[in-house]
């Protein structure tokens, strides 16, 4: 992507990954002693990014927020994918095409541009990659390690202490191709609790390990679970769709990969499963190291892709073709059709729903009367049930479980109705 289609970021869009919008106060800086504009290039993830402050900054403060990206520095030719232009107080620069990103504090603004510019590099690789909230570290002979869960888990801290011992990978992003390479991103750590600003700091300052620079590939998936309660820490293995549960809302841009729900997949069965770390202390998690690495003895799942589901033994498809193709029953009353929804992917007996950006799990009765939606009433949904699935256990109205199941799925937005 060039940098004429790529453009220039603007906070206005841009929300940092976590923490508060940092509001801007006007007049900050007034009376510092000004240093000189300062632009350097640093390499996050696969994009050039330029990074310019402006005057507001002192000389000190632009060596210091310079100083963060000492260890992605880009120093070869050639122009920017993207542009942050960065400074004090709320002033912006009017000029065609110029944008700035805005804090009321050198500190503050720091954080900003990590933030900033670690979403435009996501955006970069929009499409291309399979990219999780997560930390992760890298073994020397390649194997990343990635550690996933949303603000609070505690990746930064795991990054820290893992980072002394493995190399480090990145703290915010892991960024992951179909073949399972890794591309790293050892961003500035951004160091504190929120609320409140956290305190940038570059990797090789804080004494953390280089990752390997060639050959990384994905070794594991960890959920991050941190409890304030837990004296001994484990490793356990996570059910395949509890994990696509956990995990689909801690990815970026995934409903813009190919085949988004399989991919994914793919990625976790490459690993040998998803494991979950329950732990309290990050200074617990380097013995839990060889548990995470070890061969999960679950069997892998069935995968089978939506569009392949009229080659199984199931008549629910039976003159859907013929209800797509007329027009009549475009507006037949009180019929049932599938929305639109991003991707589908059968996961064993369960179906698996792709709707922007959340997914719907469907199992039981769900999946045949999803799939068989194109058109039909409530009566036809009830015949194709009874048809396709076992007798219900004694006790139990199969006519109520399907109307329950259609009422479901029409509140998540996954079937609509004339």
């Amino acid at each position: 992507m060039d940098s004429q289609s790529r453009g220039v970021l603007s906070s206005a869009c841009a929300v940092p990954p976590s923490g508060p919008p940092i509001e801007a106060e006007r007049g900050v800086g007034a009376g510092r002693l000004r240093g000189m504009p300062t632009a350097f290039d640093v390499r996050a993830l696969e994009s050039r990014v330029r990074i310019e402050l402006d005057d507001s900054l002192s000389a000190a403060d632009q060596e210091s927020i310079k100083a963060h990206w000492v260890d992605l520095t880009h120093d070869g030719a050639g122009e920017p994918d993207l542009v942050v232009r960065a400074g004090l107080g709320d002033h912006s620069d009017s000029s065609h095409g110029s944008y700035s990103v805005r804090a009321d504090s050198a500190e503050a603004l720091a954080q900003r541009i990590s933030s900033d510019v670690t979403i435009g590099a996501i955006g970069g690789l929009r499409g291309e990659a399979l990219m999780l909230h997560a930390s992760a570290v890298a073994l020397d002979d390649g194997r990343v390690i990635g550690f996933v869960g949303p603000s609070g888990r505690g990746k930064t801290t795991a990054s820290q202490t893992l980072g002394r011992i493995y190399g480090y990978v990145t703290d915010e992003t892991l960024a992951v191709r179909a073949d399972g390479s890794v591309i790293t991103y050892p961003k500035p750590l951004s160091i504190g609790s929120w609320p409140g600003v956290k305190v940038t700091e570059p990797a090789s300052t804080l004494g953390l390990r280089a990752a390997p620079a060639d050959g990384l590939r994905l070794a594991a998936i960890v959920l991050l679970d941190r409890r304030p309660d837990i004296e001994q820490p484990f490793v356990e293995s996570v059910p395949i769709i509890e994990a696509l549960s956990e995990l689909i809302p801690q990815t970026s841009y995934l409903s813009a990969l190919e085949r988004p729900l399989r991919t994914l997949l793919e990625a976790i069965l490459s690993t040998g499963g998803v494991r979950r770390v329950v732990y309290s202390e990050a200074a617990s998690l380097p013995p839990l190291i060889d548990g995470v690495l070890r061969e999960i003895d679950d069997d892998a799942p069935v995968l089978t892709d939506v569009a392949r589901m009229s080659e199984r033994e199931c008549d629910c498809f039976s003159g859907a073709a013929e209800r797509r193709s007329d027009p009549s029953l475009a507006e037949r009353p009180g019929a049932f059709w599938r929305a639109t929804y991003i991707d589908a992917l059968i996961v064993d007996d369960s179906l698996i729903v792709l709707v922007s950006g959340s997914a719907v799990v469907l199992a039981g009765v769900g999946p045949t009367l999803w799939l068989a939606a194109d058109g039909l009433t409530e009566a036809e949904f009830q015949e194709i049930a009874l048809r396709e699935l076992p007798d219900p256990p004694s006790g139990i109205d199969a006519a109520v479980v399907i109307s329950d199941a259609v009422q479901s799925m029409v509140e998540k937005r996954i079937l609509v109705r004339t």
